[in-house]
């Protein structure tokens, strides 16, 4: 009789499911366990409303805004909600209150009659009091990994590498540098080291993401001073930089973001004066390049598959800035938030002479 009852009460839950925000679950799914049930629940109200009070408070502590990956995942260029969550798995961990949720935003095109799938994410799911509550797949996948601390960084090592000591020192060297030159106190910072761009997707929670396999280098600078870098490295002072702006120039435009993290830090593998000669070398190669067509930061224009364009570019402005103006100046329109133009302006740079002062500045 109660495996009767189990599967009546299986049926009913699959059938009401579908009205919920959980598109489709996978029949890998144990819809005979009740606390997938409740699970299930829970996680089509959190994808519907996106409500706060269903993730664990802790990590709003240390992550500020946990769940920000996903919270507009759904959308894209074929619509807003095009991408719905289907259940893939749930996975059990050596907890028997805690388990790992596996999602894919799949989308279909009916014109091509194709699904589009734009991202598989894990996180995890706890019973407290009776109630699921989900949090970080990171906190889980990096819970036996070797901390290591360094004045003030915090690092957590992949157990597929070795931390490097010639690089911390590095790294130590570079922040006593910016500290100095933003002119502020050193503050904690917590480094996740991993060896490779995939990696660092894994730690967020992606088992695929578009994004996974487009670089060979790069990582993240998060809220509350968190630095998860692919880059097999103990240094990456690019996203450090990224730490200081966010903290004393919060509305600082993302071009000028990137360009005063690639003078100081370089991007990818290469510091910024191995950068700033391949620049050099593609302005000369391409003469005809306009830079005032090209202040978008996400547009993937690379030179020799190494240098990003526009970052560069930002870069050497940033310097030129630097040299003529000093960085009070520089500071002030870091400020303000102002856009590209309006900021190029305060220099008396603009559409006529930017492309010409840029390439003069680069020949001295």
């Amino acid at each position: 009789m109660k495996s009767f009852c189990a599967i009546i009460l299986g049926l009913l839950f699959q059938f009401t499911y579908c009205q919920s925000k959980i598109k489709s679950i996978s029949p890998t799914v144990d819809l005979h366990n009740s606390l997938n049930i409740q699970i299930i629940e829970t996680l089509g109200n959190f994808l519907e409303t996106k409500d706060s009070k269903l993730w664990l408070e802790s990590d709003f502590k240390k992550f500020q805004f946990p769940f920000y990956e996903i919270m507009d995942i759904q959308n894209g260029k074929m619509g807003s909600d095009f991408y719905q969550p289907s259940l893939m798995e749930i996975i059990p961990t050596d907890k028997d209150d805690q388990k790992i949720i596996k999602i894919a935003f799949i989308g279909y095109n009916p014109k091509t009659k194709s699904n589009l799938i734009k991202a598989i994410y894990n996180m995890i799911a706890s019973k407290k009091e009776g109630k699921i509550f989900f949090s970080k797949y990171i906190n889980y996948a990096t819970k036996d990994w070797t901390e290591k601390k360094e004045d003030n960084i915090t690092y957590s090592i992949s157990p597929l590498k070795k931390a490097n000591n010639i690089e911390i020192e590095k790294q130590k060297t570079d922040i006593k540098q910016l500290s100095e030159f933003f002119e502020t106190e050193k503050f904690p910072i917590y480094y996740y080291s991993t060896v490779s761009p995939e990696e660092a997707f894994k730690l967020k929670g992606f088992d695929y993401h578009p994004m996974m396999y487009t670089d060979q280098s790069g990582g993240f600078a998060e809220p509350y001073n968190i630095i998860i870098s692919g880059n097999n490295s103990e240094y990456y002072t690019h996203e450090v930089v990224h730490l200081y702006t966010a903290k004393l120039f919060p509305k600082i435009n993302s071009y000028f973001d990137e360009g005063i993290a690639t003078y100081f830090g370089g991007s990818g593998k290469y510091d910024y004066l191995w950068q700033k000669e391949k620049l050099k070398k593609y302005l000369k190669e391409n003469p005809d390049f306009d830079v005032f067509k090209h202040f978008n930061i996400y547009e993937k224009l690379y030179f020799e598959k190494e240098t990003p364009i526009p970052y560069v570019v930002s870069a050497v402005l940033c310097e030129m800035i630097l040299i003529k103006f000093g960085k009070e100046k520089l500071f002030t329109v870091f400020k303000n938030g102002n856009s590209v133009e309006k900021v190029l302006e305060s220099f008396h740079l603009n559409q006529k002479n930017i492309n010409s002062e840029l390439r003069q500045f680069l020949k001295n």
